[in-house]
């Protein structure tokens, strides 16, 4: 038992003399994107559409010894979907169509935690809460004309523009996802100011409900008993990201 004591004392005051503090800034570029196998299954009526966002953030680490660390991080994040399709008129004696695009963007709060493997070069990969703080939606049609309708899934459609519609209440209020991703250091100033590159991955695990293309939400008339065991929004997003780390010695 002595030696058990003796051999976690010995292991603790190695683990304590590697320990450092680091705090610091980031900021990244995302790829981002609302998964939702309804929309991917919609056909031409509605798509996806390659979308960018941001995200910046304050860094909290605590590194144990030159090859583990804890990291946590507060990042305010911008998720943008865009989406682009058609929509087919009421009269008609051909396949006329009337075409949009619309977008919705999240404002989250995300809060990884993260385990850091190596240093300079690492490997991170942990935890996440994201929560929903601002949704909006916005969409424009080619034509908008009242006494031209549409049509979709056998009902008529109102080929009605919006802008910045507040869509929070459709969302979760809080997802629960992972983050991992992988990055160098550089040092500005030996042992206390470090440059940081890397890319990082974000995936909310959680279904986040939210709307489709169309604005529409799962327990819409335009969205059918097949389509609403597809609407599920779970959140991807990920790019490069830059920061400054100070190192507390």
């Amino acid at each position: 038992m002595k030696k058990i004591t003796f051999l976690f004392i010995l292991v603790s005051i190695s683990l304590l003399s590697f320990a450092q503090l680091n705090v610091g800034g980031h900021f990244a570029y995302n790829s981002t994107w609302l998964m939702n196998k309804q929309v991917f299954d919609a056909g031409a009526e509605m798509d996806v559409a390659a979308s960018f966002g941001s995200s910046f953030g304050i860094i909290a680490g605590y590194y144990f010894s030159d090859q583990f660390g804890l990291e946590t991080n507060i990042n305010f994040n911008k998720l943008k979907q865009n989406y682009e399709g058609n929509i087919k008129y009421f009269f008609t004696l051909e396949d006329e169509r009337n075409a949009y695009n619309s977008t919705t963007v999240l404002n989250t709060l995300d809060i990884p935690v993260l385990m850091k493997f190596g240093k300079n070069t690492y490997f991170e990969l942990g935890p996440m809460l994201q929560f929903v703080n601002k949704a909006t939606y916005s969409r424009t049609f080619d034509e908008t004309d009242v006494l031209k309708p549409g049509i979709y899934h056998g009902m008529a459609y109102s080929f009605a523009n919006r802008e910045d519609i507040a869509v929070k209440s459709n969302f979760k209020n809080v997802g629960i996802g992972v983050a991992f991703g992988f990055g160098a250091n550089f040092n500005i100033i030996e042992d206390a100011l470090k440059l940081n590159f890397g890319v990082r991955f974000n995936y909310i695990l959680t279904d986040m409900q939210g709307i489709n293309g169309l604005g529409e939400r799962k327990d819409s008339n335009f969205v059918t008993a097949d389509e609403k065991d597809n609407f599920k929004t779970n959140p991807l997003y990920g790019g490069l990201k830059i920061g400054l780390v100070y190192i507390f010695e």
